[in-house]
């Protein structure tokens, strides 16, 4: 069985990448790797820090990694095209020796490292403009966009997801027909659940490999 879906996958696999129309798509998976910031700090909670019985958990600044996949929508709509976008992100912000609630409640006086995070998945259409030098660099804006986010450590109320406003802009060069490299900034606006902070922006340099 294991064996049979491998097959079934290799062949969709080849079919998709094999077919012209795809391939002529001007789409792209990239790996993005950059800074990140919290709009807000998360310390002084109870997940985080147990209310700082030993030390603050509030460290706003980190990095973040992601991952993602463009694919074309409308292929020419006035100096450029609409595409769709798919990314996942990972952004730490705070990691600290702190007391974990685990401990608190079983009145224990060990501390450990708690990391605050977020996990995000973003659907969002993407203006990309073509044609410049040669159609090599490539400035774009997303307006808008839908974030379906995971917080770590959960707030006080215990609330751990959320939905957010997702906007960005970047532009990127084409080094090669089958290679981009570029830079981006984004922000992320969270819905603003009971107790959650988790509005934050990220700036990232990025590879991409077109197809």
């Amino acid at each position: 069985m294991k064996k049979t879906l491998f097959l079934l996958f290799a062949a969709l696999l080849v079919a998709v990448f094999a077919t012209e129309s795809f391939a002529e798509t001007g789409g792209q998976v990239f790996f993005r790797y950059g800074l990140s910031n919290l709009k807000q700090d998360r310390g002084n909670q109870v997940f985080t820090d147990t209310n700082g019985t030993a030390g603050i958990n509030d460290d706003s600044s980190g990095w973040n990694i992601s991952a993602g996949l463009d694919t074309a929508l409308i292929r020419k709509l006035g100096p450029g095209s609409v595409i769709g976008e798919i990314m996942l992100d990972y952004a730490r912000f705070s990691k600290k020796q702190v007391r974990q609630t685990t401990s608190a409640l079983l009145a224990g006086t060990n501390n450990s490292e708690v990391t605050v995070s977020e996990f995000m998945a973003v659907v969002a259409p993407k203006y990309r403009f073509e044609g410049i030098a040669g159609g090599k660099i490539r400035p774009w804006i997303i307006p808008i966009g839908l974030a379906f986010m995971v917080n770590s450590p959960p707030s006080n109320d215990t609330n751990y997801l959320d939905i957010g406003y997702h906007l960005g802009a970047g532009v990127e060069y084409m080094v090669l027909d089958e290679l981009s490299i570029g830079v981006d900034y984004r922000y992320t606006i969270s819905s603003g659940e009971p107790n959650l902070k988790s509005t934050f922006g990220t700036l990232d340099l990025y590879v991409g490999i077109n197809f």
